[in-house]
């Protein structure tokens, strides 16, 4: 069984509310010891490793490419896990022992707009484009578009496993034209108010999930402890994690020094 597991760097990126200055600092300052980490999880999985650079500076481009990246690895290998270089494997436990790559293997998480979440978005009136309710919200609007009723539910692409047949299933490469094409008609035509759709972007949670229900096709719903999201709601690692996604870039309080 031939196996990789990769990730994309790039210290080149526009302006985006993913990217801040305090961000693109971590990444710089801690760059050699997620690389390290990353290839240390590598060999505990019996795969390879590549750490793909990107002359790409846009983050909306750069988090389709990842997808299509994984595609296109899965003519040269028979599984591929993707790993965005801000996740942190701290556990030896092999992502492919655990899942059966002939589905999709990704996080699929449910939303709500809590009570929480409407008076965090009061505060500055905005609602934000990566903001994981917002991107079901879009999804859903895509699929009204299409006559099917959307889940509560979106993608955290961060970590994504496929194979061929999984990548050929959902064929993001054939199809991603056409959902940039229902993107532009559902944010003209949907159901949400303008101070949230005028946020909507192009975005490659939203198309992976789009299509996903779209055609029907089944996943592998990894779930939480395999990609522990910490952010402004959770900003202490679960020990009964197994990949620590780290998107408000605190590193320092993982132990990224100690070997798996």
């Amino acid at each position: 069984m031939k196996r990789i597991i990769f990730s994309i760097y790039t210290n080149k990126v526009d302006e985006h509310t993913s990217v801040t200055d305090y961000k693109r600092e971590q990444f710089i300052l801690y760059k050699h010891l997620l690389e390290q980490r990353h290839k240390q999880y590598a060999m505990c999985c019996n795969a390879d490793y590549e750490l793909f650079s990107v002359d790409e500076t846009n983050y909306d481009e750069i988090q389709f490419y990842k997808l299509l990246k994984a595609e296109e690895l899965t003519q040269q290998y028979d599984e591929v896990l993707y790993l965005d270089f801000d996740v942190v494997p701290i556990s030896s436990y092999s992502f492919f022992e655990k899942f059966n790559l002939d589905k999709i293997c990704v996080y699929s998480i449910l939303v709500k707009l809590s009570n929480k979440v409407v008076e965090w978005r009061n505060q500055d009136q905005t609602w934000h484009t990566m903001d994981m309710y917002s991107k079901c919200c879009v999804k859903n609007s895509m699929l009204l578009l299409n006559d099917v009723v959307g889940k509560m539910e979106c993608f955290n692409t961060g970590v994504y496993g496929v194979n061929k047949r999984s990548a050929e299933q959902l064929n993001f490469s054939g199809n991603i034209d056409y959902c940039h094409k229902v993107f532009q008609e559902a944010k003209l035509d949907n159901i949400y108010p303008e101070v949230m759709n005028k946020v909507w972007r192009p975005n490659n949670e939203v198309y992976s999930s789009f299509l996903v229900e779209l055609n029907g096709i089944e996943i592998n719903n990894i779930g939480m402890p395999w990609n522990f999201i910490l952010d402004h709601v959770h900003k202490t690692p679960s020990g009964a994690s197994y990949l620590i996604h780290c998107v408000n870039k605190d590193f320092s309080i993982l132990t990224l020094e100690q070997p798996l």
